[in-house]
């Protein structure tokens, strides 16, 4: 039952001496869980790039020179523009913003839960977006949005806004991030050492341009997205 507040009456309920026990442990192993998330997230991009770079196996020109014509033309059109969206978008913005703010609302309740003064309500709730408007694998029907505070603060808030920044889908984002997509197609070829050295100077010059125009609109995009974010209301459960 909801509330016109778009609280959970359910919410009211305090906290049973054992969940009062258990959830400090709870929240920060699962903060640790997420900022394990959170450093896979941040290294992929440049992970990758150097595991090219030092795999004596991975020789672009020798690829291309081997590849037909056909299909040079379907790497430039199909499968080029899904790495500039995965690893831009995806490896560069979603995935790790994703992890970190959820592992600071963890330890945050973590802390909360050995304190006094929270010991009579829950610390978090769960709210259900529309399907399709959240990241994750498709669902029949809404998405759960989990580890929202129950009790805001200046610091929740700002962390919120990270929160839904990182599992809200946004346009203006996904386009923002694009060039740093195209920046690591460019670091990609930068670090296959086998193709033309002044080429391969060409394409760390762009690449490093790419990221540094992502980070420009990326930050714009989400100066924006910030001002427009306000704390969503319903509550389906809570911990």
């Amino acid at each position: 039952m909801v509330n016109p507040a778009g609280r959970s009456t359910r919410a009211k309920a305090p906290p049973g001496p054992v969940s009062l026990l258990l959830r400090p442990v709870g929240y920060w192993c699962l903060a640790w869980v997420w900022a394990a998330i959170w450093v896979v997230g941040i290294l992929l991009a440049p992970g990758s790039i150097a595991y090219v770079y030092f795999d004596d196996e991975i020789i672009l020109g020798q690829v291309l020179g081997d590849t037909s014509f056909l299909g040079i033309v379907a790497l430039v059109v199909i499968v080029v523009p899904i790495l500039v969206a995965v690893m831009g978008p995806g490896a560069m913005f979603w995935v790790p913003t994703m992890g970190w703010p959820l592992a600071v609302l963890c330890f945050t309740y973590a802390f909360r839960g050995l304190r006094p003064s929270y010991a009579k309500e829950p610390l978090s709730y769960t709210t259900q977006a529309p399907r399709g408007s959240s990241l994750g694998p498709p669902t029949i029907g809404t998405v759960a949005l989990s580890l929202k505070p129950v009790r805001r603060s200046r610091f929740t808030d700002t962390i919120m806004k990270w929160y839904m920044a990182g599992w809200d889908l946004h346009m203006e984002i996904f386009l923002a991030a694009l060039p740093a997509g195209l920046g690591w197609v460019c670091f990609f070829g930068w670090a296959s050492r086998d193709i033309n050295e002044s080429l391969r100077q060409g394409l760390l010059v762009a690449g490093c341009v790419l990221v540094l125009v992502s980070f420009v609109l990326v930050a714009r995009a989400l100066r924006v997205l910030f001002k427009r974010w306000q704390p969503d209301g319903i509550v389906v459960a809570s911990v």
